[in-house]
């Protein structure tokens, strides 16, 4: 089991990949969509690497093994209403033999300095209804719910008959 003083969180690197999609795919598991998930390997290090990326992931690494036990995975809205970026949260995951240790706490830390990095306004996620635990866990961290926004989408059908 790690101890949050063996860990260290830093930004994904391309071996990191095959370790990183596991850590997706257990997410997925949990909020239930991994009937849908389609993403690969190479997906992550085309679309996170490099100086055109289209998201940022850090992960977790236990010291002593090399094993990772955690991600946060982000993309940046470049500037809205106040002509700031938001920087979006898109995942957080630890696993279950880390959890409870700080790691959550640590890569958040990392995600929130990222977020000055870019001059963001605003840090926005969304967390499943029924993840008591998760909304426990960012309310002490001072997040909260958005009262005055409720999320919408529209699916690949949707959009093909919408596009026409």
């Amino acid at each position: 089991m790690a101890t949050t003083e063996a860990v260290v969180v830093r930004q994904f690197r391309r071996d990191d990949a095959c370790e990183l999609l596991s850590l997706m795919k257990r997410l997925a598991t949990f909020e239930r969509y991994i009937d849908d998930f389609r993403v690969s390997e190479d997906d992550l290090c085309r679309h996170g690497l490099g100086d055109q990326a289209l998201f940022q992931a850090f992960v977790a690494e236990e010291v002593a093994t090399q094993r990772l036990v955690g991600m946060a995975v982000t993309y940046v809205i470049p500037w809205t209403y106040d002509r700031r970026p938001t920087l979006v949260l898109k995942e957080l995951y630890v696993s279950e033999d880390a959890r409870g240790l700080g790691v959550g706490r640590r890569l958040m830390t990392v995600v929130a300095q990222r977020a000055e990095s870019i001059g963001a306004g605003q840090l926005k996620w969304t967390v499943l209804p029924d993840n008591t635990v998760a909304q426990q866990f960012y309310r002490s961290l001072g997040g909260r719910p958005d009262a005055d926004w409720m999320p919408w989408q529209m699916d690949a059908a949707e959009l093909k008959r919408l596009a026409g």
